[in-house]
């Protein structure tokens, strides 16, 4: 499960509406049906930390670093793309909490690494539609 279909359950859960629930994290009801649709992911750690604060939760499981994602992974794509993508994450952790990085360098590699995740959602997004033209 992705962050914004986690953050859109628990909202959904607690009886939340967008414009709500964007009061209390402090961002407009448009830029959270973003986040929900999996379209944008927050830029400052603080945005998710408020997400976790109000609905009470880790941000790991915002985040899936509690091991969901792994399973899931495994699940979906056997043991080979569980460990590619074991490995990936392990990487990226090592940097972010590594002193190798200033902050900043930290910020655009998230931003790096976000805008991949979307490029590469938006080309499976026009590849379905393309092959299901084609039915």
């Amino acid at each position: 499960m992705l962050f914004g279909d986690r953050i859109k359950q628990l909202r959904d859960s607690s009886g939340l509406t967008q414009v709500e629930l964007g009061k209390l994290i402090g961002v407009s009801d448009r830029v959270l049906g973003y986040y929900e649709a999996n379209e944008r992911f927050p830029r400052k750690q603080e945005v998710i930390a408020k997400f976790a604060q109000v609905f009470n939760v880790s941000v790991d499981y915002l985040l899936g670093t509690d091991g969901s994602f792994f399973k899931d992974t495994d699940e979906k794509y056997s043991a080979i793309g569980h460990n590619q993508a074991q490995g990936v994450l392990k990487s990226v952790e090592m940097l972010f909490a590594g002193v190798e990085l200033m902050e900043d360098d930290k910020d655009e590699l998230f931003r790096m690494i976000s805008e991949l995740y979307f490029d590469a959602k938006k080309k499976n997004k026009e590849k379905y539609s393309k092959n299901k033209n084609y039915e």
